[in-house]
């Protein structure tokens, strides 16, 4: 029996304050379809390619046989006076799409094909302890009993929770809907434009979209959240369930009040009027010359957006046309993962073919080869620093282990999520989505990093969103290993 892990901070720490309500639902990411059999009659689930976290999934050749794998065991200053509130402009964002309505016995064939699709493709056979036909036997009388779509969608979602590996997960048809919409880049939101973490003393903003309301309000990195419209950030009475984040969602158009405390302990008062955010507000690929030295610094964000390969690729071009690069750090601290063709694509851009490893199941095995004759010519013999965090999950940790395995890069940070489970998109007849832990990473050594993380070549503890790049502890370590090569 595998004992529960505990919650990585990703979730509760790194909040999309794109602080919107967004076009409705959670947003979470998908995987690939295999047809499974079903103890009961359903239309066949279409299958996707694997993800190494969730989003859409590209196709893979077919499995051949491997070894079954096994489960890894402040003092307040005085406030500035408060600015006159900008003119609210509603702008309309589009509507949430609503569930269609399901008969008891659509509804009773759709859970027993999400039960069989477990029992017979999970990855891990005991199911991390679970008694899969116990756990069938509660939910039948669960779904039977449901007055609704949302509750019994609801139970599926509870369904695949209880696995407990953090990594496979029941869409909804809205979440599906919307993750194409992200996937694409076409999903907007209604807020402010920032990105924050949760931190005792505040709500530390860490990124802001561009021409956002958060950007022209006078809003900038490192800047902390005391208080939204008078409430502290702290008083979880009176901010109700969602919190801070909840309390600064809303309509476009529509004004709220911050206080902010900037890196300085200055305090001042906010009026920012919520207004739609592009699904591009926020580049997933950023990169810059680290001032003072020709050293390229790239963030990459995820690896769920449409051509994540070729954006990677633009930035690099960017970077090296502006004069030649004595070193790259590659930033995926907070990479949540995505997908694997696209990790491996991105890696083409560094190593000219070859394995990172293979992904195994209970079905077979999918080596995971990088594409050659993709390298970028303007990189040969550039050293490269891949900077890694405990919010580094899944694709990102496999992207960091490969280059780190094939020696191309060295790793500088903290030991990465372990959570490197690949996922397969199930699609359903009603239009949700179950993504499925089915495959486990193994490097070409064999080597597991599910449940240990990779491993940094140089462990730099820091709370590096805190600080500028040009300050950032890991950041620093990374140019000191760059230079000395």
């Amino acid at each position: 029996m595998h004992p529960p892990r505990t919650l990585r901070p990703l979730a509760a720490a790194l909040l999309a304050l794109v602080l919107a309500a967004c076009s409705g639902g959670i947003l979470r990411p998908p995987v690939p379809v295999a047809q499974a059999p079903n103890s009961a009659p359903a239309a066949p689930a279409a299958e996707q390619a694997p993800s190494a976290t969730s989003a859409p999934e590209p196709t893979d050749p077919p499995p051949t046989s491997a070894p079954e794998p096994t489960a890894p065991p402040p003092t307040a200053t005085p406030a500035s006076p408060t600015p006159a509130p900008p003119t609210p402009t509603p702008v309309p964002i589009p509507p949430t799409p609503t569930l269609a309505p399901l008969s008891a016995d659509e509804r009773a064939a759709l859970f027993d094909e999400v039960w069989a699709l477990v029992r017979d493709r999970y990855v891990y056979r005991d199911y991390r302890g679970l008694d899969w036909e116990e756990v069938r036997a509660e939910f039948v009388a669960r779904v039977a009993a449901a007055e609704g779509e949302e509750e019994f969608y609801a139970l599926l979602e509870e369904l695949i929770d209880r696995l407990g590996d953090e990594h496979s997960r029941f869409d909804t048809p809205q979440e599906v809907a919307e993750e194409a919409e992200r996937f694409n880049g076409t999903l907007t939101y209604a807020g402010i434009g920032a990105l924050v973490r949760e931190l005792p003393e505040g709500v530390l903003i860490t990124r802001l979209a561009r021409g956002g309301p958060a950007e022209l309000s006078g809003l900038q990195p490192r800047d902390l959240i005391l208080a939204v419209d008078g409430v502290p950030v702290s008083d979880t009475v009176r901010l109700g369930p969602e919190g801070p984040i909840g309390a600064v969602r809303g309509a476009p158009g529509t004004t709220v009040r911050l206080t902010v405390s900037a890196p300085d302990g200055q305090v001042r008062e906010v009026a920012i009027v919520r207004q739609v955010i592009p699904g591009d507000a926020f580049p997933p690929v950023e990169g810059r010359r680290l001032s003072g030295t020709d050293i390229g610094l790239v963030a990459i964000e995820t690896f769920s957006v449409a051509e994540l390969d070729g954006l990677v690729r633009a930035e690099l071009e960017r970077l090296a046309a502006a004069g030649p690069l004595d070193g790259l750090v590659l930033d995926v601290r907070s990479n949540g993962g995505g997908r694997i063709d696209l990790l491996l694509a991105t890696l083409g851009l560094l190593v000219d073919g070859g394995s990172i490893g293979v992904s195994e199941g209970r079905r077979g095995s999918r080596p995971l080869e990088i594409p050659p004759d993709m390298t970028l010519p303007q990189l040969e013999g550039v050293p490269v620093v891949v900077l890694i965090g405990e919010d580094t999950v899944s694709a990102a940790e496999m992207f960091a282990a490969g280059l780190q395995a094939l020696g191309r890069a060295q790793v500088v940070g903290v030991p990465s999520a372990g959570n490197t489970e690949n996922l397969i998109g199930h699609d359903l007849p009603d239009g949700s989505r179950l993504w499925l832990a089915e495959l486990v990473f193994r490097l070409p050594d064999g080597t597991l990093i599910e449940g240990r993380g990779v491993q940094p070549d140089r462990l730099v503890e820091a709370e590096w969103w805190r600080f500028s790049p040009e300050e950032d502890p890991q950041v620093l370590a990374a140019v000191e290993l760059l230079q000395a090569h």
